[in-house]
């Protein structure tokens, strides 16, 4: 959750934005010595700053025990987003109740700053678990979207919230599209391990892919029979077959295993495993490389991953070179529709064993972008 001030300090940048037709119209007022009062002309920077600062600190409070303050909203604000919609402060704070009850949400709040002369809007992040009864394949929602919120001239209080999320076009209420969205996140089948693994952010979530912010990782990483400093690069997603892939798997293995590193320590497994550039990678646990114990194989390196802004589509079955190629090139045609700009190779990410069901195999094509912007 970004630091209150950092959200305070957004606000009132955000106010000093605002169009010169309303800056150049209140100087007028000034010279011809007319009273303008801070409803006639909007929010102040001074009340900008501390309206968003007391909502940034309070939606800190969305979903724990303490909830939000009733002191901050007027007894009918509306609330509206494309599955609900309330009229009033009781029915708001039902709905959140609710959804902390049976979906255990976590919301982090990204960014919040003034977006009109009586609105503030907020971007987040909330990812929910649907109960185990009766979806026993525990599948996890995640959303991404703006909250703009209306404020009472006169009482300074919050009078309208209306939610829009990123993966639908149609916002309104009980919208088709809104439906199909929750449907297909809840009728995803595919399964994570319950294993350490890269920690990330969905930053925003659309209908065909995510961008996602990555923390900074460790893997072991290896190439099909050669040392990988002697490896060249590839424009695209290089998924090893056959018996260059069991050689990179079996390397890293005897890693992991204890069998070739210094300690003959048997780490924790982990998942995924990556495959790019014609390497193949696995994650390890850990806070540095040094001090992870050294590999005793020569063809086995490791490294660290800085992490940063990443595009990711998911896809289950089996990950083929012809799968992974066609999930490639259909995000490739997804980010350059949206402007983004790729910074990087693509890479696979293969979440389960040989063994599990492909119907339930979770893999990934991911590829870093350079220009992406809250």
């Amino acid at each position: 959750m970004p630091r209150t001030t950092t959200g305070a300090e957004r606000c009132a940048s955000a106010w000093s934005r605002r169009d010169a037709r309303t800056r150049t119209r209140t100087r007028t007022r000034a010279t011809s010595n007319e009273t303008t009062t801070s409803t006639s002309r909007g929010m102040t920077r001074e009340e900008s700053k501390e309206l968003c600062a007391l909502l940034a600190e309070d939606l800190t409070h969305l979903f724990d025990a303490r909830g939000i303050d009733a002191a901050l909203y007027a007894r009918d604000v509306s609330f509206e987003d494309p599955l609900t919609k309330y009229d009033s402060f009781g029915g708001y704070e039902f709905n959140i109740k609710m959804l902390r009850g049976v979906f255990d949400p976590t919301y982090v709040m990204h960014d919040i700053y003034q977006s009109g002369d009586w609105e503030i809007t907020t971007r987040w992040t909330m990812t929910m678990r649907v109960p185990s009864f009766p979806f026993v394949w525990r599948p996890t929602l995640t959303f991404t979207g703006t909250s703009i919120m209306g404020i009472d001239p006169e009482t300074k209080r919050v009078k309208t919230h209306v939610d829009t999320w990123d993966s639908i076009e149609n916002q309104r209420h009980l919208s088709p599209e809104g439906v199909a969205e929750v449907l297909k996140q809840i009728f995803d089948f595919t399964q994570t391990p319950s294993l350490d693994t890269p920690g990330y952010v969905v930053l925003k979530k659309r209908r065909d892919y995510e961008v996602r912010r990555y923390d900074k990782y460790l893997v072991a990483e290896t190439g099909p029979g050669l040392n990988v400093k002697e490896m060249s690069s590839s424009s695209g997603v290089s998924k090893m077959e056959g018996q260059a892939a069991g050689r990179a798997f079996n390397s890293l293995a005897g890693y992991i295993f204890g069998r070739a590193n210094a300690s003959g320590t048997a780490m924790e497994m982990t998942t995924p495993v990556f495959t790019k550039n014609n390497t193949m990678q696995f994650v390890v646990s850990g806070d540095s490389v040094d001090k992870l114990p050294a590999s005793t194989n020569d063809e086995v390196v490791l490294k660290e991953e800085v992490g940063g802004i990443y595009v990711a589509k998911k896809f289950s079955g089996v990950a083929t070179e012809q799968s992974a190629r066609e999930v490639e090139d259909s995000l490739r045609k997804l980010i350059k529709r949206d402007g983004l700009e790729a910074d990087g190779n693509a890479a696979l990410a293969q979440y389960n064993d040989p063994f599990t069901n492909p119907l339930v195999r979770r893999n990934e094509i991911i590829i870093p972008v350079s220009n992406f912007v809250m």
